[in-house]
């Protein structure tokens, strides 16, 4: 496999060892409700930029089992068809995996909030103290991406009052989908042009497990972001009559420098078990630590399987990373699954994802490949999207630059011949066709970061509503189509009840068939 992020494992170690007791130390002093919280004023001058900045970075982007499992699994990969826990001896074979269910849906609100909104206002307090420019524009960058990542789960959410170093022990307002995006939008070019040129690394490097303290690459970063979430956001825009606007901000974003293979953003876990462990794990936590369906019981606890669609898309098309990323079923071939179906296949008929993204137990995951933030090929098919939308660029070249980027980022072989020899690896047909084929491949590029590719399957409408309900469930209120957004926590509708009824009035029921504001095909 590609070594596509390039760290001092030791350095990571020692560092996860300081994260989890100094995160815990942080945490302690909060209520249970990320808006109530109230933390010891002197809490940010004990801890080090290094600590709070790997903290941070690990529960953004890599997530504690709690939340990984709930929001990136058992939701977001499974909305986007990536993933299946509709297996015989799964805990949840035979069930709707649209539905809610609250207790997950919680874990994604609080935690999130509680984890990573607290401490990037922590890390922002301390390098204002430290008087780190460019520290205080990176941490801005990563709150830019985590609010990101809410509001395209929740919609409104809380963001204007929670993003300022003062701490509030109020609840917090909910600003709309559109506010949130056009403020992150501004915000982003404003720490671009924070950094400029500047080559200063950032303090506490050392926590900085993405970059290194690198505040050019982050400044690529920010701009990609940038570039994401204005593509995504533009039918909404224009619909708004701000038309001018985005189109600005995408063509600004075409005239700076954009991810490619020399500076993607992705996190490498600690290969240390020990460490992992005490970190809670990423997938392989989850697929291995809870039953093994071995010895003939078939209790699969916790595992899951591939689906058809990913299957199929790579078998039909001879895809070099098929075998880096499935495994073949025990009773022959690569098979993959469909969700919601009534009745689950057996374990041994299906393909379960392979060692890079499960390890082959929860000690052995030396194979994983890292966690993504923004990979290379995302930001390639951004851009061919962007040239397909009329905003300039060679689409084709960049659409086959994305696919050999993510047959790299697998490990997959002979990635030339696949591009030569393969129809899919080229565009061709109507506009719409081909960006069909960019957002199919993009999807498949966002393996493992099932936000990412549920954000895309609702904009796109990439996956067809199931309406076969006797053999899968079809059940309110989604009946059968991929659910648009996550309810609110239910804790938070207690202790912020106003906020969160404000946001319900504005935005529409609290229910998950409720589209987001960008989400208007």
């Amino acid at each position: 496999m590609k070594n596509i992020n390039n760290k001092n494992y030791s350095n990571i170690k020692r560092q996860f060892f300081t994260i989890v007791l100094m995160f815990g130390f942080l945490t302690s002093s909060c209520t249970k409700d990320f808006e109530e919280i109230n933390i010891n004023p002197n809490l940010p001058e004990e801890s080090g930029a290094d600590n709070i900045m790997g903290g941070v970075q690990y529960f953004t982007f890599a997530e504690p089992r709690f939340v990984a499992w709930r929001g990136n699994l058992l939701y977001s990969s499974q909305f986007s068809h990536q993933f299946s826990t509709s297996v015989a001896g799964s805990w949840w074979a035979g069930g709707d995996i649209y539905d809610n269910d609250q207790g997950w849906t919680n874990a994604v609100f609080d935690k999130s909030f509680t984890k990573s909104s607290l401490n990037l206002r922590n890390l922002l307090i301390k390098f204002g103290e430290l008087e780190d420019t460019n520290g205080q524009a990176v941490t801005k960058i990563m709150m830019s991406l985590f609010y990101q990542k809410m509001t395209d789960i929740f919609g409104n959410v809380p963001y204007a009052e929670v993003i300022l170093p003062e701490f509030e022990v109020k609840p917090p307002k909910y600003d709309t989908q559109k506010v949130i995006y056009r403020s992150i939008l501004e915000d982003l070019k404003a720490q671009m042009d924070v950094i400029g040129n500047s080559t200063t690394t950032i303090s506490g490097d050392t926590g900085d497990f993405i970059y290194g303290g690198d505040p050019q690459k982050w400044k690529t970063l920010a701009n990609t972001v940038r570039l994401r979430m204005a593509l995504r956001s533009r039918d909404a825009f224009t619909a708004d009559g701000d038309g001018a606007f985005i189109d600005s901000v995408i063509a600004d974003c075409l005239l700076n420098p954009l991810i490619n293979e020399t500076n993607e953003a992705t996190l490498i876990r600690s290969r240390d078990p020990l460490v992992n462990g005490n970190l809670d794990g990423g997938f392989e936590d989850v697929f291995w630590g809870f039953g093994t369906g071995e010895g003939g019981n078939g209790v699969t606890g916790s595992k899951w399987i591939l689906t058809d669609r990913l299957v199929n898309l790579m078998q039909d098309n001879n895809d070099p990373r098929l075998p880096e990323i499935a495994t073949e079923a025990e009773n022959g071939g690569y098979v993959g699954g469909m969700p919601n179906v009534r009745v689950s296949p057996a374990w041994e008929d299906m393909s379960k994802p392979g060692p890079k993204i499960v390890g082959t137990s929860f000690s052995d995951i030396s194979d994983q490949v890292p966690v993504m933030v923004l990979t290379a090929a995302e930001s390639y098919f951004l851009q061919a999207e962007a040239a397909l939308l009329g905003y300039g660029g060679d689409a084709n070249s960049l659409y086959q630059s994305g696919i050999l980027a993510n047959i790299n980022f697998w490990g997959g072989q002979n990635a030339g011949d696949f591009i030569t020899n393969e129809a899919i690896a080229t565009l061709s047909g109507p506009t719409q066709d081909q960006l069909n084929q960019v957002y199919n491949q993009r999807w498949l590029a966002s393996l493992t970061n099932g936000y990412e590719s549920w954000a895309l399957v609702r904009r796109v409408d990439l996956i067809p509503q199931i309406t076969d309900n006797v053999n899968f469930w079809v059940s309110q209120p989604n009946n059968g189509s991929v659910p648009r957004r996550l309810r609110y926590s239910s804790t938070e509708s207690t202790s912020n009840s106003v906020n969160v009824q404000e946001a319900i009035n504005a935005q529409g029921p609290d229910v998950m068939s409720t589209a987001l504001w960008w989400d208007v095909n």
